[in-house]
Protein backbone atom coordinates (compact mmCIF):
# COMPACT_ATOMS: atom_id res chain seq x y z
CA UNK A 1 0.00 0.00 0.00
CA UNK A 2 2.50 2.09 0.08
CA UNK A 3 2.90 2.64 -3.47
CA UNK A 4 -0.50 3.74 -3.26
CA UNK A 5 -0.31 6.66 -1.16
CA UNK A 6 2.79 8.19 -2.62
CA UNK A 7 0.87 7.99 -6.26
CA UNK A 8 -2.21 9.33 -4.24
CA UNK A 9 0.00 12.05 -2.85
CA UNK A 10 1.46 12.59 -6.49
CA UNK A 11 -1.97 13.49 -7.93
CA UNK A 12 -2.93 15.55 -5.17
CA UNK A 13 0.51 18.08 -5.39
CA UNK A 14 0.81 17.93 -8.87
CA UNK A 15 -2.29 17.04 -11.31
CA UNK A 16 -6.01 18.57 -11.02
CA UNK A 17 -8.21 15.80 -11.15
CA UNK A 18 -11.87 16.45 -12.41
CA UNK A 19 -14.86 14.78 -12.43
CA UNK A 20 -16.37 14.33 -16.29
CA UNK A 21 -19.68 14.36 -15.67
CA UNK A 22 -21.10 17.70 -17.02
CA UNK A 23 -20.67 20.78 -16.48
CA UNK A 24 -23.25 22.85 -14.04
CA UNK A 25 -25.23 25.06 -16.26
CA UNK A 26 -23.50 28.08 -15.77
CA UNK A 27 -20.07 26.61 -16.37
CA UNK A 28 -18.53 27.26 -19.75
CA UNK A 29 -15.19 26.77 -19.23
CA UNK A 30 -13.10 25.11 -21.77
CA UNK A 31 -11.34 22.32 -20.66
CA UNK A 32 -8.42 20.69 -22.83
CA UNK A 33 -8.88 17.00 -24.62
CA UNK A 34 -6.41 14.60 -23.67
CA UNK A 35 -3.80 13.13 -26.36
CA UNK A 36 -4.58 10.17 -28.48
CA UNK A 37 -2.07 7.16 -28.99
CA UNK A 38 -0.12 6.20 -32.66
CA UNK A 39 -3.05 5.61 -35.10
CA UNK A 40 -0.78 3.01 -37.08
CA UNK A 41 -1.25 1.02 -33.35
CA UNK A 42 -5.49 0.58 -34.32
CA UNK A 43 -6.15 1.95 -37.59
CA UNK A 44 -6.14 -1.37 -39.91
CA UNK A 45 -7.74 -2.56 -42.40
CA UNK A 46 -9.74 -4.89 -39.66
CA UNK A 47 -10.45 -1.26 -38.40
CA UNK A 48 -13.13 -2.42 -35.90
CA UNK A 49 -14.24 1.41 -34.85
CA UNK A 50 -16.77 2.50 -36.92
CA UNK A 51 -18.94 -0.77 -36.88
CA UNK A 52 -18.37 -0.74 -33.31
CA UNK A 53 -19.81 3.40 -33.16
CA UNK A 54 -22.72 2.50 -35.57
CA UNK A 55 -23.73 -0.06 -33.06
CA UNK A 56 -23.20 1.61 -29.70
CA UNK A 57 -23.57 5.56 -30.20
CA UNK A 58 -27.56 5.16 -30.25
CA UNK A 59 -27.25 3.66 -26.80
CA UNK A 60 -25.55 6.21 -25.19
CA UNK A 61 -27.53 8.72 -24.26
CA UNK A 62 -27.33 12.59 -22.53
CA UNK A 63 -28.05 12.53 -18.83
CA UNK A 64 -29.90 15.83 -18.07
CA UNK A 65 -30.26 16.38 -14.10
CA UNK A 66 -33.11 18.74 -13.45
CA UNK A 67 -33.52 20.64 -10.37
CA UNK A 68 -36.30 22.56 -8.79
CA UNK A 69 -36.71 26.33 -7.94
CA UNK A 70 -39.24 28.31 -6.61
CA UNK A 71 -40.41 32.29 -5.66
CA UNK A 72 -43.43 33.29 -5.10
CA UNK A 73 -44.03 35.06 -9.06
CA UNK A 74 -42.78 32.06 -11.25
CA UNK A 75 -43.88 29.33 -8.97
CA UNK A 76 -41.91 25.99 -9.69
CA UNK A 77 -39.22 26.30 -12.28
CA UNK A 78 -37.17 23.43 -13.52
CA UNK A 79 -33.55 24.20 -14.12
CA UNK A 80 -31.08 21.52 -16.00
CA UNK A 81 -28.41 22.02 -13.85
CA UNK A 82 -26.19 19.18 -14.95
CA UNK A 83 -25.67 16.63 -17.88
CA UNK A 84 -23.45 14.23 -18.69
CA UNK A 85 -24.16 10.57 -20.30
CA UNK A 86 -25.60 7.17 -19.81
CA UNK A 87 -25.00 4.11 -21.36
CA UNK A 88 -27.90 1.75 -22.04
CA UNK A 89 -27.62 -1.47 -20.44
CA UNK A 90 -30.59 -4.11 -20.43
CA UNK A 91 -33.72 -4.23 -22.08
CA UNK A 92 -35.63 -3.70 -19.41
CA UNK A 93 -35.23 0.05 -19.85
CA UNK A 94 -31.72 0.39 -17.61
CA UNK A 95 -29.11 3.06 -18.09
CA UNK A 96 -26.29 3.58 -15.93
CA UNK A 97 -24.45 6.37 -15.26
CA UNK A 98 -22.20 8.22 -12.37
CA UNK A 99 -24.19 9.26 -9.45
CA UNK A 100 -22.24 12.59 -9.41
CA UNK A 101 -24.43 13.60 -13.01
CA UNK A 102 -27.42 13.50 -10.77
CA UNK A 103 -26.20 13.59 -7.24
CA UNK A 104 -28.23 17.02 -6.94
CA UNK A 105 -30.82 16.13 -9.05
CA UNK A 106 -35.09 16.26 -8.08
CA UNK A 107 -35.25 14.20 -11.03
CA UNK A 108 -33.71 12.87 -14.87
CA UNK A 109 -34.86 13.25 -18.38
CA UNK A 110 -32.29 11.55 -21.23
CA UNK A 111 -31.77 12.68 -24.38
CA UNK A 112 -31.18 9.96 -26.87
CA UNK A 113 -29.03 10.75 -30.39
CA UNK A 114 -31.96 10.61 -32.74
CA UNK A 115 -33.13 13.45 -30.67
CA UNK A 116 -35.85 11.65 -28.42
CA UNK A 117 -35.93 13.05 -25.35
CA UNK A 118 -37.94 11.08 -22.32
CA UNK A 119 -38.20 10.87 -18.44
CA UNK A 120 -36.02 8.59 -16.76
CA UNK A 121 -36.82 7.67 -13.41
CA UNK A 122 -33.61 8.03 -10.86
CA UNK A 123 -33.75 3.69 -9.81
CA UNK A 124 -30.87 3.88 -7.32
CA UNK A 125 -27.18 5.91 -6.61
CA UNK A 126 -24.66 4.80 -5.13
CA UNK A 127 -21.93 7.53 -4.20
CA UNK A 128 -19.52 5.67 -2.63
CA UNK A 129 -18.79 3.90 -6.36
CA UNK A 130 -20.19 6.98 -8.08
CA UNK A 131 -23.13 5.10 -9.83
CA UNK A 132 -26.31 5.07 -10.64
CA UNK A 133 -29.35 3.42 -12.24
CA UNK A 134 -31.93 5.30 -14.29
CA UNK A 135 -34.68 3.64 -16.54
CA UNK A 136 -37.36 4.80 -19.32
CA UNK A 137 -40.30 3.79 -20.58
CA UNK A 138 -40.76 3.17 -24.23
CA UNK A 139 -39.64 1.47 -27.29
CA UNK A 140 -36.26 3.31 -29.03
CA UNK A 141 -33.90 2.74 -31.73
CA UNK A 142 -31.23 1.33 -29.76
CA UNK A 143 -29.93 -2.16 -28.70
CA UNK A 144 -28.47 -2.66 -25.27
CA UNK A 145 -24.21 -2.66 -24.84
CA UNK A 146 -23.30 -5.80 -23.90
CA UNK A 147 -20.82 -5.83 -20.75
CA UNK A 148 -17.27 -7.42 -21.43
CA UNK A 149 -14.62 -8.57 -19.36
CA UNK A 150 -12.49 -5.75 -17.36
CA UNK A 151 -10.66 -8.29 -15.59
CA UNK A 152 -9.47 -9.84 -19.06
CA UNK A 153 -8.23 -6.24 -20.17
CA UNK A 154 -4.45 -5.70 -20.99
CA UNK A 155 -2.37 -3.01 -20.85
CA UNK A 156 -1.87 -1.89 -24.43
CA UNK A 157 -5.34 -3.27 -26.08
CA UNK A 158 -7.81 -0.80 -28.05
CA UNK A 159 -10.06 1.31 -25.55
CA UNK A 160 -13.15 3.30 -27.35
CA UNK A 161 -15.16 5.72 -25.46
CA UNK A 162 -18.40 7.11 -26.33
CA UNK A 163 -20.04 10.10 -24.91
CA UNK A 164 -21.74 13.58 -25.13
CA UNK A 165 -18.99 16.28 -23.88
CA UNK A 166 -19.92 19.77 -24.11
CA UNK A 167 -21.05 23.08 -22.81
CA UNK A 168 -24.45 24.28 -21.21
CA UNK A 169 -25.38 25.53 -24.48
CA UNK A 170 -22.72 23.41 -26.99
CA UNK A 171 -23.00 19.28 -27.18
CA UNK A 172 -20.77 17.11 -29.48
CA UNK A 173 -23.65 14.07 -29.05
CA UNK A 174 -22.55 10.17 -29.91
CA UNK A 175 -18.69 11.33 -30.06
CA UNK A 176 -16.39 8.53 -30.78
CA UNK A 177 -12.96 8.73 -29.29
CA UNK A 178 -9.82 6.11 -29.40
CA UNK A 179 -6.56 5.06 -27.22
CA UNK A 180 -5.10 2.12 -25.54
CA UNK A 181 -5.50 1.02 -22.14
CA UNK A 182 -2.81 2.58 -20.46
CA UNK A 183 -2.50 1.27 -17.01
CA UNK A 184 -4.82 -1.08 -14.71
CA UNK A 185 -5.62 -1.27 -10.89
CA UNK A 186 -4.88 2.01 -10.32
CA UNK A 187 -5.67 2.77 -6.58
CA UNK A 188 -6.02 6.16 -4.91
CA UNK A 189 -7.31 8.20 -7.56
CA UNK A 190 -10.27 10.38 -6.89
CA UNK A 191 -11.81 13.94 -7.77
CA UNK A 192 -14.49 15.94 -5.85
CA UNK A 193 -17.30 14.73 -6.22
CA UNK A 194 -16.80 11.29 -7.42
CA UNK A 195 -16.62 7.95 -5.51
CA UNK A 196 -15.39 7.18 -1.96
CA UNK A 197 -15.15 4.02 -1.43
CA UNK A 198 -11.52 2.88 -2.22
CA UNK A 199 -11.59 1.36 -5.86
CA UNK A 200 -9.25 0.33 -8.81
CA UNK A 201 -9.71 1.61 -11.64
CA UNK A 202 -8.98 1.77 -15.49
CA UNK A 203 -6.45 4.17 -17.04
CA UNK A 204 -7.12 4.94 -20.40
CA UNK A 205 -5.57 7.51 -23.17
CA UNK A 206 -8.93 7.73 -25.04
CA UNK A 207 -10.39 10.91 -24.78
CA UNK A 208 -12.70 12.16 -22.21
CA UNK A 209 -14.02 15.64 -21.34
CA UNK A 210 -16.68 17.47 -19.22
CA UNK A 211 -19.74 15.61 -19.91
CA UNK A 212 -18.10 12.31 -20.73
CA UNK A 213 -19.33 11.14 -17.04
CA UNK A 214 -21.14 7.76 -17.09
CA UNK A 215 -20.80 7.26 -20.97
CA UNK A 216 -19.51 3.92 -22.49
CA UNK A 217 -15.54 2.57 -22.55
CA UNK A 218 -15.26 -0.23 -24.77
CA UNK A 219 -13.21 -3.01 -26.19
CA UNK A 220 -12.39 -4.04 -29.43
CA UNK A 221 -15.14 -6.22 -29.45
CA UNK A 222 -17.85 -3.28 -28.81
CA UNK A 223 -18.47 -4.28 -25.34
CA UNK A 224 -18.45 -2.20 -21.71
CA UNK A 225 -15.37 -2.52 -19.99
CA UNK A 226 -15.49 0.62 -18.04
CA UNK A 227 -17.76 4.17 -17.07
CA UNK A 228 -15.69 7.02 -17.74
CA UNK A 229 -15.46 8.84 -14.68
CA UNK A 230 -12.28 11.09 -14.07
CA UNK A 231 -9.69 12.69 -16.04
CA UNK A 232 -6.65 14.72 -15.31
CA UNK A 233 -6.61 18.28 -16.49
CA UNK A 234 -4.03 20.17 -15.82
CA UNK A 235 -1.28 20.79 -13.13
CA UNK A 236 0.36 24.11 -12.10
CA UNK A 237 2.53 24.80 -15.16
CA UNK A 238 0.98 23.03 -17.82
CA UNK A 239 -2.17 20.72 -19.74
CA UNK A 240 -2.10 17.23 -18.62
CA UNK A 241 -3.03 15.04 -21.75
CA UNK A 242 -3.35 11.25 -21.83
CA UNK A 243 -4.57 10.62 -18.37
CA UNK A 244 -8.43 9.36 -17.84
CA UNK A 245 -9.92 7.04 -15.44
CA UNK A 246 -13.30 4.44 -15.82
CA UNK A 247 -14.71 2.54 -13.29
CA UNK A 248 -14.26 -1.25 -14.57
CA UNK A 249 -17.32 -2.81 -15.53
CA UNK A 250 -16.57 -5.78 -13.14
CA UNK A 251 -16.78 -3.47 -10.19
CA UNK A 252 -19.61 -1.83 -11.51
CA UNK A 253 -21.81 -5.14 -12.30
CA UNK A 254 -22.56 -6.37 -8.82
CA UNK A 255 -23.59 -2.36 -8.07
CA UNK A 256 -25.62 -2.47 -10.65
CA UNK A 257 -27.53 -4.83 -9.60
CA UNK A 258 -28.07 -3.94 -6.24
CA UNK A 259 -29.42 -0.96 -7.43
CA UNK A 260 -31.89 -2.24 -9.89
CA UNK A 261 -33.30 -5.01 -6.73
CA UNK A 262 -33.21 -2.59 -3.95
CA UNK A 263 -32.08 0.81 -4.81
CA UNK A 264 -29.32 1.15 -2.42
CA UNK A 265 -26.08 -1.01 -2.46
CA UNK A 266 -26.61 -3.88 -0.07
CA UNK A 267 -23.04 -4.40 1.68
CA UNK A 268 -22.02 -6.81 4.28
CA UNK A 269 -21.65 -4.67 7.81
CA UNK A 270 -20.47 -5.15 11.16
CA UNK A 271 -22.63 -1.63 12.46
CA UNK A 272 -20.02 0.87 13.06
CA UNK A 273 -18.95 4.45 12.07
CA UNK A 274 -15.60 4.88 11.64
CA UNK A 275 -12.41 7.68 10.76
CA UNK A 276 -9.11 7.11 10.19
CA UNK A 277 -7.04 7.29 13.26
CA UNK A 278 -3.08 8.48 12.76
CA UNK A 279 -0.27 7.20 14.56
CA UNK A 280 2.87 4.82 14.60
CA UNK A 281 2.77 1.62 11.78
CA UNK A 282 3.70 -0.66 15.00
CA UNK A 283 1.69 -1.09 17.80
CA UNK A 284 3.29 0.29 20.83
CA UNK A 285 2.66 1.25 24.88
CA UNK A 286 3.21 5.14 24.92
CA UNK A 287 0.56 6.01 21.54
CA UNK A 288 -2.31 4.80 20.17
CA UNK A 289 -1.65 3.03 16.84
CA UNK A 290 -2.52 3.80 12.89
CA UNK A 291 -5.98 1.98 12.05
CA UNK A 292 -9.63 2.91 11.82
CA UNK A 293 -11.22 3.97 14.93
CA UNK A 294 -15.01 3.67 16.32
CA UNK A 295 -16.98 6.90 16.07
CA UNK A 296 -20.25 4.84 16.48
CA UNK A 297 -21.87 1.64 17.14
CA UNK A 298 -25.13 0.39 16.16
CA UNK A 299 -27.55 -1.12 18.70
CA UNK A 300 -27.81 -4.30 18.25
CA UNK A 301 -25.25 -4.94 15.49
CA UNK A 302 -22.53 -7.42 15.52
CA UNK A 303 -20.00 -4.64 16.50
CA UNK A 304 -22.01 -4.27 19.88
CA UNK A 305 -22.79 -7.85 20.47
CA UNK A 306 -19.12 -8.95 19.69
CA UNK A 307 -18.25 -5.73 22.98
CA UNK A 308 -16.37 -3.88 20.67
CA UNK A 309 -16.75 0.07 22.12
CA UNK A 310 -16.61 3.66 20.87
CA UNK A 311 -12.92 4.68 20.31
CA UNK A 312 -11.60 0.97 19.98
CA UNK A 313 -8.94 1.09 16.63
CA UNK A 314 -9.14 -1.20 14.45
CA UNK A 315 -5.81 -2.46 13.77
CA UNK A 316 -6.00 -5.77 11.57
CA UNK A 317 -8.82 -7.85 9.51
CA UNK A 318 -7.71 -11.29 9.43
CA UNK A 319 -4.41 -10.86 10.57
CA UNK A 320 -3.96 -8.35 7.77
CA UNK A 321 -2.56 -4.89 8.66
CA UNK A 322 -5.09 -1.83 8.27
CA UNK A 323 -3.57 1.63 8.53
CA UNK A 324 -6.57 3.65 8.09
CA UNK A 325 -10.44 3.16 6.71
CA UNK A 326 -9.38 2.76 3.18
CA UNK A 327 -7.28 -0.48 3.86
CA UNK A 328 -9.81 -1.96 6.39
CA UNK A 329 -12.84 -1.39 3.76
CA UNK A 330 -11.04 -3.31 1.09
CA UNK A 331 -10.19 -5.94 3.55
CA UNK A 332 -14.05 -6.04 4.43
CA UNK A 333 -14.99 -6.14 0.91
CA UNK A 334 -13.14 -9.75 0.67
CA UNK A 335 -15.96 -11.26 2.44
CA UNK A 336 -19.57 -11.81 1.94
CA UNK A 337 -22.10 -11.70 4.53
CA UNK A 338 -22.40 -14.70 6.72
CA UNK A 339 -18.74 -14.90 7.20
CA UNK A 340 -17.49 -14.23 10.43
CA UNK A 341 -13.66 -11.86 10.34
CA UNK A 342 -11.52 -11.72 13.16
CA UNK A 343 -10.19 -8.31 14.20
CA UNK A 344 -7.60 -7.09 15.64
CA UNK A 345 -8.44 -4.21 18.36
CA UNK A 346 -6.43 -1.70 20.33
CA UNK A 347 -8.16 0.01 23.05
CA UNK A 348 -6.43 2.94 23.96
CA UNK A 349 -9.35 4.81 25.50
CA UNK A 350 -12.00 4.12 27.65
CA UNK A 351 -15.82 4.67 26.27
CA UNK A 352 -15.96 8.31 27.44
CA UNK A 353 -12.90 9.14 25.13
CA UNK A 354 -10.25 9.28 28.14
CA UNK A 355 -7.13 7.85 27.91
CA UNK A 356 -7.15 4.28 29.23
CA UNK A 357 -4.40 4.13 32.31
CA UNK A 358 -3.12 0.42 30.89
CA UNK A 359 -4.17 0.51 27.31
CA UNK A 360 -4.86 -3.31 25.72
CA UNK A 361 -4.80 -5.04 22.28
CA UNK A 362 -7.46 -7.51 21.42
CA UNK A 363 -8.87 -10.01 18.98
CA UNK A 364 -12.42 -10.13 18.58
CA UNK A 365 -14.34 -12.01 16.01
CA UNK A 366 -17.63 -10.38 14.44
CA UNK A 367 -20.33 -11.64 11.41
CA UNK A 368 -20.71 -9.45 8.91
CA UNK A 369 -24.63 -9.15 8.36
CA UNK A 370 -26.63 -7.52 5.82
CA UNK A 371 -27.68 -4.67 8.15
CA UNK A 372 -29.38 -2.11 5.27
CA UNK A 373 -32.23 -4.24 4.24
CA UNK A 374 -35.64 -3.06 5.45
CA UNK A 375 -38.94 -5.72 5.49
Amino acid sequence: MKLTRKWALIIALAVVLTSVSGYLASDINAVAETSVSDPTIVLTSANPIPDIADRVRPAVVQVIAITQTWDYQKGITDVESSFGSGVYIDDRGYIVTNNHVIAEADRAEILWLDGTRMEAEIVGTDSSTDLAVLKFEGKVDAVPVPMGDSDALRIGELAIAIGNPGTSDTFLYGTTTYGIISGLNREGIKATGSYTRPLSVIQTTAQINSGNSGGALLNGMGELIGIPTIKSAYNYTSVVEGIAFAIPVNTAKPIIDDLIEYGIVIRPRIGVTITDNEGPKEIIRSYPPAGAIITNIEEGSPAEKSGLQIYDIITHVNGERCMDTDEMQLLFDQHEAGETITLSIARYYNANGKAASTPITFDVDVELQLLDLTE
